[in-house]
């Protein structure tokens, strides 16, 4: 997670995966989270089928690309959603330093079948590992070259979107999206999200609520997109 919450709390950014359980015998799913400004009315959430197991052994990435244009998340190198910054967009689009946090919350009351299903602390400990934490970007206390460093940002391989990196995102977000608030209309009524222009199949394969008609699978394949990050 990327946040300044502790510096803004009424007025925090904040860029974010979150791994969410399932009953079981149900895929896990992971969540992408976008806020600017405390935003959080808007939310621009996205959930997808995990097409990775994360309790077995085995290291996962997860990647977020953040710039003065553009958001690009990644999952073992795999770009699998972008939000590019529109003027319209205002102060929705993060512009303020973030640090990185990582935690473990409870987020049942709506994570799994809108609150249906809760945590079983019978099975706590609840412990998660991390490693390998890489951070490449401009420090926003010394940065003595400002524009130089967000040219270095704008150029990295991790935020050009080059043609087989789009080609290898809409092969994920087709087979594994399940929700994006860019369709649901039960829940943003008349909230127009200007950056929400990449779904080809329309309104037409979401219901009103935002969650994807499609039947989704779960893939034991690899992730079949390669890139310098790896």
């Amino acid at each position: 997670m990327l946040s300044n919450w502790d510096e803004y709390p009424k007025n925090h950014d904040e860029l974010d995966f979150e791994l969410l359980g399932n009953r079981r015998g149900h895929g896990w799913r992971v969540q992408t989270n976008m806020y600017g400004n405390g935003s959080t009315a808007r939310g621009r959430e996205e959930r997808y089928h995990l097409p990775v197991e994360p309790t077995v052994a085995g290291v996962h990435r997860y990647a977020i690309a953040w710039t003065p244009n553009n958001i690009v998340f990644y999952l073992d190198g795999v770009p699998i959603r972008e939000v590019v910054r529109v003027p319209s967009m205002g102060g929705d689009f993060p512009s303020k330093p973030m640090s990185v946090y990582a935690t473990i919350w409870d987020g049942s009351a709506w994570a799994t079948d809108g609150g249906k299903y809760k945590v079983d602390y019978a099975y706590a400990p609840f412990a998660a590992e991390f490693s390998d934490l890489v951070l490449s970007g401009c420090d926003a206390s010394s940065v003595a070259d400002p524009e130089g460093c967000q040219v270095d940002l704008l150029t990295h391989d991790v935020a050009v979107m080059a043609p087989s990196k789009r080609a290898a995102m809409r092969g994920f977000r087709e087979q594994y999206l399940t929700y994006t608030a860019c369709r649901d209309r039960v829940r943003y009524k008349t909230t127009v999200f200007p950056e929400c222009d990449d779904l080809a199949n329309g309104d037409s394969s979401f219901h009103l609520w935002g969650e994807s008609k499609k039947k989704r699978r779960r893939s034991s394949s690899p992730l079949q997109y390669s890139s310098s990050m790896q």
